[in-house]
């Protein structure tokens, strides 16, 4: 998430915490730079507050997991629990490039409000003047005017977007940002809490309140691929761990009735950094795995039923909009020979997933009008919409 590390470590070679809230433009600067102006806030016009999408079931529930830092070969490689649920068609995979540049706060904010960075205008981790400052417009919003709750566990950068003042771990361990809908929080600061807290503390919020929308934020693919590289065992081993944690939850999120949109903000390059174009540092999965899809004949049937009568607003879907890893294996360029053409051979016997209506979107600046209409809401003007 945050640029490569530099020589300073810890006792566990772990980066200390001093540097990890650091970025390439040379650090937060936290004590320059107070909460903007709260003219910030009335920014959001009437336009935003979206309505009820009359195709899509409404009631439906989701749990959006954005595992920072994870490269869609690095899912594709060692996240079998997610492979399990692809082969018996309960889940479907799916690759996209996140926008430019490709590092963790523009990002975060383009996840958050289908904007890409040139157009939101936060360009950097940690620019001077934009620490702290808040997003006019995103989907929280559209969320509460429609009388949907959500809750967050995730880093404090997504706090400082959806408040407009910087994080301080004494006050705002479990604040609620005025006028998001936000009913439950759990932020941390430190890039090394482990995923595993992060899941429970998701688990409890959901349990607590349970929300319309979920939303969830661990940090050790791009931890791991910070310190070690994105090339290492270590990051391998996060994308296995986080994988074995979804074992654990997503029965119960499934069971709760709740669907599960797994992405990425970046991918992550050898060198310990992302930020560029290339494909390791922009190429991320998208993964949907919803709750009902072995009652309704696998995704394609639980997709089908979701949108029943959708045509009329949306207009026909493209059969072919949602690229699955058989479609995707055999074009991957991964400099890996031979295990690669293994891979794509294995995948060509599978049979290709049922595409979805709507289909999975195609582009970063997509997820957030599709996650509203996956939640039964029609995205506002002011957010980019989704097209089938």
């Amino acid at each position: 998430m945050r640029p490569a590390v530099s020589a300073s470590t810890g006792s566990e070679g772990l980066p200390d915490s001093s540097r990890l809230l650091s970025d390439l433009d040379g650090g937060l600067h936290r004590d320059l730079h107070g909460a903007p102006d709260s003219a910030t806030h009335s920014a959001t016009d009437s336009a935003l507050h979206g309505a009820p999408h009359s195709g899509l079931q409404s009631g439906r529930r989701l749990v959006m997991l954005l595992a920072d830092g994870l490269r869609a070969d690095t899912a594709r490689d060692y996240m079998g629990y997610l492979h399990a649920l692809h082969d018996a068609g309960r889940a479907q995979w799916a690759e996209l490039r996140c926008e430019m540049p490709s590092l963790s706060r523009p990002l975060y904010a383009t996840l958050l409000n289908g904007e890409p960075p040139l157009a939101h205008g936060i360009l950097g981790n940690g620019h001077a003047g934009q620490v702290g400052q808040a997003l006019p417009r995103h989907l929280f919003q559209v969320l509460q005017a429609q009388g949907l709750r959500s809750a967050v566990a995730a880093y404090h950068w997504f706090y400082e977007l959806l408040s407009g003042e910087v994080f301080d771990p004494t006050r705002h361990r479990d604040a609620l940002p005025a006028g998001t809908g936000i009913v439950g929080a759990r932020w941390y600061w430190e890039d090394d809490y482990p995923d595993s807290h992060l899941l429970a503390d998701a688990e409890s919020l959901r349990s607590t309140h349970a929300p319309s929308l979920l939303f969830v934020h661990p940090m050790g693919p791009d931890l791991a691929g910070h310190v070690h590289g994105g090339e290492s065992t270590a990051y391998a081993m996060s994308a296995r761990k986080l994988d074995m944690l979804l074992a654990q939850y997503l029965p119960r999120w499934h069971a709760a009735g709740y669907d599960l949109l797994l992405t990425s903000d970046h991918g992550m390059n050898a060198d310990r950094m992302h930020g560029g174009p290339l494909s390791v540092e922009r190429e991320v999965p998208l993964i949907w795995v919803p709750h009902d899809a072995g009652a309704a004949g696998g995704v394609g049937g639980v997709a089908a039923a979701s949108a029943a009568g959708a045509s009329d607003a949306a207009g026909d879907a493209d059969a072919d909009g949602a690229a699955g890893i058989a479609d995707t294996a055999a074009t991957a360029v991964d400099g890996r020979g031979a295990e690669a053409a293994s891979r794509a051979d294995d995948k060509s016997h599978r049979a290709a997933p049922p595409a979805l209506r709507p289909p999975l979107p195609k582009r970063q600046t997509e997820i957030a009008a599709w996650v509203l209409m996956q939640l039964g809401l029609t995205p506002p003007d002011s957010m980019k919409a989704f097209r089938a």
